[in-house]
């Protein structure tokens, strides 16, 4: 088809977020409510990306049951709970905590919130290249119903995951994990009803082995726990997985079956399809790995009605609008954080987010997971969200400069959605003096965060 065919829109905003999911919207509705023009690209029909899918968020709550999280993330959750769509934030001795979400009510909401903001949003296109001169990214084209729209802003902010808007300015980065390159499973998500969860929960009664979390750091991980937190989530089945496995009903490679509850009781959230040895950030990959997550999907739901108590009549009631991917490019900032820095405080007092989750790190080629327990939120500072060598743009969610170790905390929605906040406030702030975000003066960037009801670091409040 000649490119003639093709139609062109030119657009002019302040702020350009691309991504709509945990790390873009928020940047986006800051912005938007620090006054700038701002407009939202996402790739997909949805906002929410991986909230859209019916995973709980995760870090609210650190270890010790403290808050790592205020300010745009509560408010979201304040506000999916005012329509039925989250029911709180429940503390777990594995995961710190869970705040289930509805994946549907999180798109509405998104939306509204949006629309509240001034936010323009454009649905269903996606990065196709970027404009720098003299090192700034100046504009960016992006593709959709056979029309290319180049779009003009003073700032943009990479929400995309995969880091793809930062990719094409030609920042910095790595791939994976430190050292192997290895880049932890992606997961189709997916939710059911028709599940008898007291027949369930009867089962790990008699059969107490199948609760999978042994560690001592697990310590009162029981059926009790699940009965008594609406908002839970399950790991085990390790023998029934196994013995599926023997019986050659169970491929995927996971040794263990995990659910996860949603607001609604008739509908749980299974995270258990897990897709190895891709790369998501490649579009022939990724169709791979969503290919295979369908039919993981079909092969979990008759696991689940054969070997499972409880899921004899389970039905599938939505597949998640896309692949949930855990790790992909990570990218050199002008700061780095290192878990050496966690454990020193080295960087807080220049803190922007907090991260209140372990470090949980699923293996890329095999079926298991190593979380370590980190006892309490620590700060994630401005110089991380800055590519270093690429002005006119922010990263924001899982695209941030951190190590390996740091990566396996912060990637959760929760801390997505901190730094999104921090990076959509950061770009209204420069806009508003007249400076590069490089150049955003720190401090005041904390006053406005914690106006705002975000939750920072102690020596990071004291600078502001």
């Amino acid at each position: 088809m000649s490119s003639s065919k093709l139609r062109h829109h030119e657009k002019t905003y302040d702020v350009v977020v691309v991504g709509g999911g945990p790390g873009g919207l928020p940047a986006a509705i800051a912005a938007a409510r620090g006054g700038a023009r701002t407009l939202l690209v996402e790739a997909t029909a949805a906002l929410g990306g991986a909230a859209a899918s019916g995973l709980g968020v995760l870090g609210f709550l650190d270890r010790q049951g403290n808050r790592a999280l205020g300010g745009f993330a509560q408010e979201f959750m304040d506000r999916l709970a005012a329509v039925g769509g989250a029911i709180g934030h429940f503390p777990c001795p594995v995961h710190n905590s869970i705040s289930p979400v509805s994946p549907d009510m999180v798109k509405i909401v998104a939306v509204q919130m949006c629309r509240e903001a001034g936010v323009d949003i454009l649905f269903n296109n996606s990065m196709m290249d970027a404009e720098v001169v003299d090192g700034t990214v100046q504009a960016i084209t992006v593709f959709g119903k056979l029309t290319t729209t180049r779009i003009q802003a003073r700032t943009f902010i990479d929400g995309t995951g995969d880091g793809d808007l930062a990719f094409a300015a030609g920042a910095r980065f790595e791939s994976g994990q430190e050292g192997t390159g290895e880049m932890q499973p992606s997961t189709l998500m997916f939710t059911v009803t028709g599940h008898d969860l007291d027949k369930f929960f009867t089962y790990l009664d008699d059969n107490p082995a199948a609760m999978g979390i042994k560690e001592d750091y697990a310590a009162g991980y029981n059926v009790d726990f699940l009965r008594k937190h609406r908002g839970h989530c399950f790991i085990g089945l390790t023998d029934l997985v196994a013995q599926a496995q023997a019986d050659g009903d169970f491929t995927i490679p996971r040794n263990q079956f995990i659910t996860i509850s949603t607001p609604s009781d008739r509908h749980l959230a299974i995270n258990t399809s897990r897709l190895t040895r891709i790369d998501s950030s490649d579009p022939i990959e990724l169709s791979d790995g969503l290919e295979r997550g369908y039919l993981q999907v079909l092969e979990l739901l008759q696991f689940m009605r054969t070997y499972v108590p409880g899921f004899e009549s389970a039905e599938l009631s939505q597949i998640a609008p896309a692949l949930g991917v855990r790790e992909t490019r990570h990218f050199v900032g002008d700061y780095r954080l290192t878990f050496e820095d966690v454990d020193t405080k080295a960087a807080e007092h220049d803190a922007v987010a907090l991260s209140g989750y372990n470090i949980d790190i699923h293996s890329g080629t095999g079926d298991g997971i190593e979380l370590e327990v980190v006892d309490e939120a620590f700060g994630i500072p401005y110089g991380c969200l800055v590519p270093q060598g690429v002005d006119g743009l922010l990263l924001s969610g899982r695209t941030i400069s951190v190590d390996s170790r740091v990566f396996a905390s912060a990637r959760v929605m929760g801390t997505c959605m901190a730094i999104g906040e921090a990076a959509g406030t950061a770009a209204a702030l420069a806009l508003r003096h007249n400076t590069s975000v490089r150049e955003v003066d720190v401090p005041t960037l904390q006053a406005q965060l914690v106006e705002r009801g975000a939750i920072l670091p102690q020596s990071a409040l004291q600078t502001a």
